[in-house]
């Protein structure tokens, strides 16, 4: 390509898309491969403990977002598209994106109504908390999703070399991430709540370290999501498409993880195995302090300690 009918600005804005555009698409292809890599160690136990039970709550929400998150990954990796195609597919790439997203947060807002022995006070509660944030969310992602389309940086010679996707970008898109960090945040602070006053009834014998209760009852999980969002608001700002759409791509990857793990963990735990089961117990054993979702009462004569 003679680059002499092309003006410095254009060359420069050609060089920082060509680099964002490689740290974007790195992102992109690490997501893939954690999101591929996960799927390869959990396989075996989605067959056991997924599969082979009944339809339920867990299951349908691990499905959108374990094979939503596959299904987008598939349809951004398509090579060599241009055109309306490759828009449509972007567009198909975005629904299942916030459908997955969607799927991922239920699944946290279930399991922090189980472990409240499913009040109907809080129930109510992460409805309306729910509600005020996704609809915003949802609202300002879909109106991303019709606006985004693929165009060269500058001209029309560029479409090989470096393509830009723009989508209408607007400071109000930093909104859904916002929704995010306080939707992760409340079902975080009412799972902590619930687990302080839990433990408080346990004896100190028997009690399990704190982290070890935060990571089986998924409120790691719900901090990691948290995490992410906080770094991806960051990447937001910076305005770079390339580098925006790898960040958010790797926080549906993450989400779709860390929902389905917390699906996987109570459903190997035994028992109900859903998300909805609630409370948990401690018992003591030959192999140390273990936990399992079930129902019951404080039994001490048997050494075991249950939530109500």
């Amino acid at each position: 390509m003679n680059t002499a009918k092309f003006t410095d600005l254009q060359v420069q804005d050609l060089h920082k898309c060509v680099a964002n555009g490689r740290v974007g698409q790195s992102i992109i292809y690490a997501s893939a491969t954690l999101l591929l890599y996960d799927y390869c160690l959990t396989i075996g136990n989605e067959v056991r403990y997924i599969w082979r039970r009944p339809v339920s709550m867990s299951s349908g929400a691990f499905v959108i977002a374990r094979y939503g998150a596959m299904a987008e990954m598939i349809l951004i990796l398509v090579p060599n598209l241009r055109g309306p195609v490759e828009n449509s597919l972007l567009t198909g790439a975005g629904i299942l994106r916030l459908i997955l997203i969607l799927a991922s947060g239920f699944i946290v807002a279930i399991r922090t109504w189980a472990i409240w022995n499913r009040s109907r006070r809080i129930l109510i509660a992460l409805t309306i908390f729910s509600l005020a944030t996704m609809i915003p969310a949802v609202v300002i992602v879909g109106e991303r999703i019709v606006l985004t389309r693929v165009v060269p940086l500058a001209i029309p010679e560029f479409e090989k070399i470096c393509r830009i996707t723009i989508g209408g970008f607007t400071a109000k898109f930093i909104v859904p991430y916002i929704m995010i960090i306080v939707y992760e945040s409340i079902n975080l602070i009412l799972a902590l709540i619930r687990i302080v006053k839990w433990r408080k009834t346990i004896p100190e014998n028997v009690r399990a370290p704190i982290i070890d209760t935060l990571w089986r009852y998924g409120i790691m999980h719900c901090l990691l999501m948290l995490v992410l969002a906080l770094l991806n608001t960051g990447i937001v700002l910076q305005r770079v498409s390339q580098v925006r759409s790898g960040g958010s791509q790797l926080q549906a990857v993450f989400q779709s993880i860390l929902s389905t793990r917390i699906v996987l963990r109570l459903s190997r735990s035994g028992d109900s195995g859903d998300i909805t089961a609630p409370g948990c117990s401690v018992h003591q054993s030959s192999g140390g302090i273990q936990f399992t979702s079930i129902y019951g009462d404080i039994d001490m004569s048997e050494s075991r300690i249950q939530t109500v």
